[in-house]
Formats: structure tokens, sequence, C-alpha cells
């Protein structure tokens, strides 16, 4: 039973990106805002810089939002910032020759006692609860459809040639087309979103054993290490959010 509760739960946040071992530039980008519960990663994609304008126009665009009234006003701001971002992708591209460029984007946004976790593309949101991790996002790829068909196994899907490549971005010539999922927060949830860079190196059973142990700082640090010894074939970027009580109310008993 879920009695009712008046605490407000806050996220407090840590975020990483690095450039890997092996590329020139970062495309990734993230974004934290705990007053405003915004929480989001990007991972780029196009020739050349386009990867990392697209990334980070989206990222300037969520810097506009305000401090939310509601979790549905949270959403619809957030929403909205993502069509004024990929307007500006399009402008951008066509002033280039129309060359290609798009942004994947994994987003955790929080209000009282609610979340939501929005995505297009392949970079992911976890949840770590009670000692297990879940994965609240899908990944939008060609290996992962084909998963869903029973054609690849997961095992195999990690040496699919064409695993990288993804079905589904803010980006030009594209729908916006972006997922959610929703639920209620609990205190001590904690909440890992990265890019590929991270999960290409680390399997979910090394992640949960980061996530398991010491803070947010030495948790995020561990991840990103992880995979830099693990090759760091790509941008690697990690945002961790703790949940916490900001205000005392009457509490819950499940």
């Amino acid at each position: 039973m879920i009695g009712r509760t008046q605490d407000v739960l806050r996220g407090f946040a840590i975020g990483l990106t690095h450039v890997g071992m092996t590329r020139d530039e970062n495309q990734d980008a993230y974004y934290v805002d705990e007053t405003k519960g915004v929480f989001a990663v990007m991972d780029g994609a196009g020739g050349m810089k386009f990867g990392a304008i697209a990334s980070n126009l989206v990222r300037e665009a969520l810097t506009t939002i305000s401090v939310p009234r509601s979790a549905e006003d949270l959403l619809e701001q957030f929403e909205a910032r993502l069509i004024v971002a990929k307007d500006r992708i399009e402008q951008v591209a066509r002033e280039a020759d129309n060359a290609p460029m798009g942004t994947t984007i994994a987003a955790l946004l929080t209000f009282g006692t609610n979340f939501a976790c929005v995505w297009a593309g392949d970079s992911r949101v976890y949840r770590f609860r009670n000692g297990r991790l879940e994965q609240l996002t899908t990944d939008h790829t060609e290996a992962q459809e084909l998963i869903d068909q029973n054609v690849l196994t997961e095992e195999e899907a990690k040496t699919f040639a064409r695993r990288h490549v993804i079905t589904n971005a803010i980006g030009s010539g594209l729908e916006l087309e972006l997922e959610l999922v929703s639920g209620n927060l609990w205190p001590g949830d904690r909440f890992l979103l990265c890019s590929d860079g991270l999960t290409g190196h680390l399997e979910d059973a090394v992640i949960g054993t980061f996530l398991m142990n010491g803070a947010a700082h030495s948790a995020a640090h561990s991840l990103l290490k992880g995979a830099l010894d693990g090759g760091g074939s790509d941008n690697v970027t990690v945002v961790i959010v703790d949940i916490d009580r900001a205000a005392s109310g009457e509490g819950e008993t499940r």
C-alpha cells in the first residue's frame, strides 16, 4: 500500500564526457539542471564537425527550459525545446549543402515523486534500485530490431556488422519520434544516462557493480575509466543522478 506523501524528491547529478582513445573530436554532449529536474545525454552523428553541432544545439535548447510548474509542464517544455533544436539542425544542414547531421538523446525528467525517460537513438537510461540494474530505454538500432524479431540473439548482436546503425535520432530529414516511459521515484534510486561509448565496452553486470559502490562522483569516474581501459573506441559520456529527499512529509508504506 502506498500512503499519501508530500515528499519532494530531488536528483543530484554528476556528468563526465571524454573524447575516447581513438577519436579526434568529442561529438557527445550532456546537460544537467538539478533545480529543473532535467538530465540528458546526446551523441552526435554526422561527418566532420556536424555531429558535435547537432548534440550541442540540443543542449543549448534545453538550457531555455524554465522552472516547471508540474510534471506535465516539464514534459511539454522538454518536447517543445527538442522541436526547436530539430529546426535549428535542419537549418544548419541546409546551409552546409544538406550535410547529414543528427544526434541521439537519452533524458531523465524529474518532478516531485515522478520521472519520465525520453529518448531517440541508442543512448541509454538505466535505473539502479535495491541492488538491481534495469535498462529503462530500448535501443533504436537495426541490431535491436533484429533481436526483437528473433533474427539475432543478444550475443550475436554484439558482433553484428551494423550494430551501430541507429534507426531514430533528432536530425535533418528525420521525423521527430520520441519514446517515453514514466514511473515513480524512490529515495535511493540511482540513474545512469550514457552514450554507447560506455555500453560498447562494459557489460551491464560490470555497470551495475560500479553503480553499487561509492558516491556518484567515484562511480562516474570508474565507469569512464572502465570504458577507456576497454579500448575507448568512441566518445564516452556518463551522467549519474542520485535521488534523495529534498523535503519531508507523510511517508510511504510499501
